[in-house]
């Protein structure tokens, strides 16, 4: 059955409407028509609120303070479209529209959003708009006890966006109170990654390809070494985004906790030219029967990698076996750009074929690039 919706012209030009047994209003502003739910039953008492509303909203039409977001007039702590709502309820509420609007990972969900909603519950759980600067700098300090300044920091700006998604949907301050708190965190320096040496990496390939129980990872390992690729991009290469000829590869869709993205971490897709040894290898695993949606690297089972297994298991073993200082499995993305910088490659051309920004590439990367000079000699 359809709704039934039984119309009610009151004489401010502002229609109240049975909906469902609710009420609300619709009306027409500068020729666009809006509506407005009351948060009440279609009764006495719940037509008397609704008229004084629309009262109120023909008075603020006429007298130009008008707010068209409706934030004003919508009921506050009343019915499912309540706009006076709790911290924690309010971030929750942002959570899930970042999880849509950005197609984000269940992985970054879970390690960067769960956790703050956690704390929120835990430590601030009052209405969003009684969150001053001095709560809020409370719960940074409590923060801190536990957490490094880096996170704590990486939490405020999700905080900070929350506040300022909030504005025109949400009752929250006029001002954002997190704002703040951000410019008094100081991150400390994070210790830069260490890339692998050309011997290193030829004795972990080594040790991956000898081993009897972490073998078949040994062309995944030789690829990100490679290739530049971030892991997720790595596991989540299918046949069709190789070329026929195996010169290149088409990266567009990665993989996290063996979990299909349809983009990659940037959204921007990208071509990798690949070396003749890459090349080789690829060719080598493209005899096996495969269909064109098939994963290049996948489990010894058949499906996606899962970057949490392989890490825990494999890399680590192999890494102990070798003797060698311990990185994580990034770290062989690190490497391949480094080498590629200190090989004399233009920094630019690398960072289009790995993804990075060239701004920030050329900012981490500096140190490994070709110390050369550039000057003629006479």
């Amino acid at each position: 059955m359809g709704c039934k919706t039984t119309p009610i012209i009151t004489p401010m030009k502002i229609t109240i409407e049975n909906h469902n047994g609710r009420l609300r209003l619709r009306w027409l502003y500068k020729g666009k028509r809006l509506t407005l739910s009351c948060g009440v039953n279609a009764d006495a008492m719940g037509n008397a609120i609704a008229k004084q509303k629309a009262a109120q909203i023909e008075v603020d039409i006429q007298s130009g303070y008008f707010d068209p977001t409706l934030l004003k007039y919508k009921p506050r702590i009343l019915g499912k479209t309540a706009t006076e709502i709790s911290t924690f309820e309010l971030f929750q509420r942002f959570s899930q529209y970042q999880a849509k609007d950005k197609d984000l990972a269940t992985r970054s969900l879970s390690a960067r959003y769960k956790p703050l909603q956690r704390h929120l519950e835990k430590s601030l759980n009052i209405p969003a708009h009684k969150v001053t600067e001095n709560l809020a700098g409370n719960f940074a300090a409590l923060q801190l006890e536990t957490c490094s300044s880096r996170t704590v920091k990486e939490r405020l700006w999700l905080l900070k966006s929350c506040w300022e998604w909030a504005k025109g949907k949400y009752h929250v301050g006029e001002d954002n109170p997190w704002r703040s708190q951000i410019e008094r965190i100081k991150p400390s320096q994070s210790k830069k990654v260490k890339p692998f040496t050309i011997p290193e990496i030829q004795l972990i390939l080594n040790t991956f390809k000898n081993h009897s129980d972490y073998s078949h990872y040994y062309g995944l390992v030789y690829f990100l070494f490679s290739s530049g690729c971030r892991f997720g991009e790595a596991v989540g290469l299918r046949w069709r985004n190789v070329a026929d000829d195996f010169s290149h590869v088409f990266i567009c869709e990665t993989i996290s906790r063996g979990e299909y993205r349809s983009q990659t971490k940037t959204g921007k897709s990208r071509t990798v030219t690949l070396n003749p040894a890459i090349s080789k290898l690829l060719r080598s695993h493209s005899e096996k029967p495969h269909k064109p949606d098939d994963l290049v690297f996948p489990s010894p089972k058949g499906k996606p990698i899962d970057d949490h297994n392989f890490h825990r298991r494999a890399w680590k073993t192999i890494i102990a076996l070798t003797g060698i200082e311990y990185r994580k499995p990034y770290a062989t993305r690190h490497t391949a750009i480094s080498h590629a910088l200190a090989n004399g490659e233009n920094y630019i051309a690398v960072a289009e074929a790995s993804g990075h920004d060239p701004k920030v590439m050329h900012t981490h990367y500096a140190s490994s690039i070709n110390q050369q000079s550039v000057f003629m000699e006479f």
